[in-house]
């Protein structure tokens, strides 16, 4: 895989292709191919943005790429023209880096999903609200969000985050495993940020198990983990017989009626 760069016209836009190509590619096979291939990918980073801000913008082409662990900083200082000094001075390292994306993508996003269910609406709307964000949020940001739930807090780093006491702890799946206290940190940062989009929906859930709009026998927090992470790994692995053009109000719907059918008290 090779990058090629180069500042495009007055704009001063850094155009960067990415492409899979045979070992022997020079500029002038660049400059040829850019206009024909089909697999080039263009990505075009703002020089006039402040240089975390390229960063971070390059940082998110890179990482949804390759994953956390195959993404480099190389990669994302040639992408943002940045020395490594600029990387480290703002961000300190890679984790810290991608932390700062993912985190600044959430707290918005945490704070749509409280509008959603603040008001005057029925427990069904606010239900249909949420989703319709969560929906919107997790179609865009899908490889970031895969890479927070399987590469940072998921089972492939052979821990799990458990309640204790009120507290959330990091245990090791295997006698074997060592955890320190710097990774046991770093996973419950991300573990933190997917929490706070849990947490809204399940207050939601109990609140209306307490209101009587539920079954009495719903146990809020399986409920919650059942609708929250099936929707998102239905994000995650889309069905390819379904049509992937389907509006969001559709879709809200759909996951709606399918919850309260099978969860709600008897509706009048």
């Amino acid at each position: 895989m090779y990058a090629a760069r180069g500042i495009v016209g007055k704009e001063k836009c850094r155009l960067s292709l990415v492409f899979i190509a045979q070992a022997g590619y020079n500029y002038t096979d660049w400059l040829v191919r850019k206009f024909f291939l089909k697999e080039v990918v263009v990505v075009t980073i703002d020089m006039t943005q402040p240089k975390d801000k390229r960063i971070l913008q390059a940082a998110e082409e890179v990482f949804s790429r390759h994953g956390y662990e195959k993404a480099t900083l190389d990669e994302i200082i040639a992408l943002a023209d940045v020395g490594k000094g600029t990387v480290y001075k703002y961000f300190g390292n890679k984790e810290q880096l991608f932390y700062k994306l993912v985190a600044d993508k959430n707290a918005p996003f945490v704070e749509r999903l409280e509008e959603a269910v603040t008001g005057d609406f029925s427990f069904e709307e606010k239900l249909k609200r949420y989703f319709k964000e969560m929906v919107l949020f997790y179609t865009a940001n899908s490889t970031l969000w895969q890479i927070i739930c399987f590469e940072m807090v998921g089972a492939s780093n052979g821990c799990r985050v458990e309640k204790v006491d009120g507290e959330f702890v990091v245990t090791s799946r295997y006698n074997s495993l060592q955890l320190t206290e710097t990774f046991k940190e770093q996973i419950l940062r991300y573990h933190h940020l997917l929490h706070a989009e849990f947490d809204i929906l399940h207050q939601l859930i109990l609140q209306a198990m307490q209101d009587g709009l539920l079954k009495k026998n719903t146990m809020p927090e399986i409920c919650t983990k059942f609708v929250f992470f099936g929707v998102a790994m239905s994000i995650f692995n889309p069905n390819t017989d379904e049509p992937n053009d389907m509006p969001v109000e559709q879709a809200a719907e759909i996951i709606v009626d399918h919850f309260l059918r099978g969860n709600g008290a008897e509706i009048k």
